[in-house]
């Protein structure tokens, strides 16, 4: 299954003359929302930009345990406002986001970008990001920080007035997009379930000695290609080596009975991890340290599969009177939500699991399954994206209608759909949830023009259950394809 497309590439240049809004809305000058239509552009009460947002993490709408998802947040200050990046939060000082911990399971992730820095290191400014996590008890989560190539870059620490508190690292000179990580820091209970706020600040100076305004004015100066090459390079391998530094500094930071002294590499144990066996202390301290992030949560979600939702699946058919099979027997969910059992099991039972399965597993089994498998990000938002459209349309229509259904004009005009669907749709007054949909459909329809659908409805999660064990089957897709390669030659971006 080999994917051509890119699905995240500014959109204003496609066929069909779409544009995804990175901020809801449609903004033209703060003021007025620019509909596509002329006679219905609308005034709205929207705040200046430099005011307060309040982003909005909802368990229930917002999808965030992976950083593959593209989430849309709604403006708790503002309805008409939302955005993928909250970066936004850098607008206002007062700004911040709101989210939950609900489980010793439940991880966020947020995508964070700060595209100003290249500007600012043109000018000769350099600037400071912090990054705080504020708690009633900012000690039951963890904050962590990735870039764009998946690199460990920053952990929270006591910022000595109750919370937690990191400098996004300056000696990075072209990066501007990362991920942010909350999670529970007690994976072990339930202890650290509870509401948390992120504040993204920054501060600038003139400093014509940093790394960031160095690099431009070099690159500014370069006579050529080659020039310009070698001086990527350079910045590289500093790049790297202060990775290095600061990943030993934090390992040299650990309490002792957290400084893993064994002889596994981090390879070796995330291999552990996705086995199913469980990481001492130090173990897992040492991988959270050194373990790149798309190899983290591969052996994160595989560890989950492996321990775990058997005895939820079996939980559930207990209660629910249903007995599971004795032999093996294979689980199915393709990215129209069907799912298929198989197995020596009566046509009876296959029906009953098949119910149950759908009433309490489906999305997560879904979710993990894409979570773990060996697939290129650009397969996954597609194939993801799809499986969301659908899941949203036939939920909202009871099963009425689904993608296949649906048209979209070139204006972006989305019908086929029933006709107070279509108009929320369509509105630039629709909440984050509807917005997400419908760029998830201009993206699928954009593709569907291109290439065809076949390679994604092609895309299959499965699962085998055997001795009270699960693990998924079958590799689906490249990962190789269409992931860039970035700004650094030997680093393959995530995001």
């Amino acid at each position: 299954m080999v994917f051509l497309y890119n699905p995240w590439i500014p959109r204003g240049d496609d066929k069909m003359r779409h544009y995804v809004h990175y901020i809801g809305g449609g903004i033209v000058d703060s003021k007025i929302y620019e509909t596509g239509n002329a006679a219905k552009s609308f005034k709205s009460p929207m705040k200046e930009l430099n005011e307060q947002t309040v982003l909005i993490e909802n368990a229930k709408t917002n999808k965030n345990d992976s950083y593959h998802q593209h989430t849309k947040y709604d403006d708790q200050v503002d309805r008409y406002y939302s955005t993928y990046d909250i970066g936004t939060l850098l607008h206002n000082n007062e700004s911040y986001l709101e989210g939950t911990i609900d489980s010793k399971y439940d991880v966020d992730y947020y995508s964070f970008s700060y595209p100003q820095k290249s500007f600012y290191s043109k000018m000769g400014i350099s600037s400071e990001i912090t990054i705080s996590l504020e708690s009633k008890n900012s000690q039951a989560y963890n904050l962590v920080l990735y870039d764009l190539y998946g690199n460990q870059i920053g952990i929270a620490t006591d910022d000595g007035h109750g919370n937690k508190q990191l400098t996004v690292p300056n000696w990075d000179c072209v990066t501007s997009d990362y991920v942010i990580r909350v999670e529970n820091s007690n994976m072990t209970s339930d202890s650290g379930e509870g509401s948390y706020r992120i504040k993204i600040t920054e501060t600038k100076n003139r400093d014509t000695s940093s790394s960031n305004v160095q690099h431009s004015q070099e690159i500014a100066n370069a006579d050529n290609s080659e020039e310009k090459n070698a001086i990527k390079q350079k910045y590289e391998k500093t790049y790297q080596s202060e990775i290095d530094k600061l990943h030993q500094m934090q390992f040299e930071a650990l309490p002792e009975d957290e400084k893993y002294s064994g002889t596994d590499s981090v390879e070796e144990l995330l291999n552990k991890m996705k086995k199913g066996e469980q990481l001492s202390v130090s173990e897992m301290a040492y991988v959270k340290i050194f373990a790149n992030l798309s190899d983290y949560e591969r052996a994160e979600k595989s560890n989950y599969i492996k321990n775990d939702f058997y005895a939820e699946i079996e939980r559930i058919a207990n209660e629910k009177g249903i007995e599971l099979p004795d032999t093996s027997w294979k689980i199915e969910i393709d990215v129209s939500g069907t799912i298929t059992i198989n197995g020596d099991i009566t046509e009876e039972n296959k029906e009953q699991i098949k119910n149950m399965i759908s009433e309490n597993f489906a999305d997560d089994m879904w979710e993990k399954y894409i979570q773990t498998a060996d697939i290129s990000n650009t397969q996954y938002r597609l194939v993801n994206a799809y499986y969301e459209v659908e899941q949203f349309i036939q939920k909202a229509t009871n099963g009425q209608y689904s993608f296949d259904d649906i048209n979209v004009d070139d204006n972006g005009k989305i019908t086929g759909l029933p006709e107070k669907m279509c108009k929320i749709m369509n509105s630039q007054e629709a909440n984050a949830k509807y917005e997400e949909i419908r760029d998830n459909i201009y993206m699928l329809t954009d593709y569907k023009n291109q290439y065809g659908l076949e390679d994604i409805l092609a895309f299959k999660a499965g699962y085998n259950i055997s001795d009270s064990e699960v693990s998924t089957v079958g590799t689906s897709g490249n990962n190789s394809v269409m992931d860039n390669a970035g700004y650094y030659k030997n680093m393959k971006t995530i995001i």
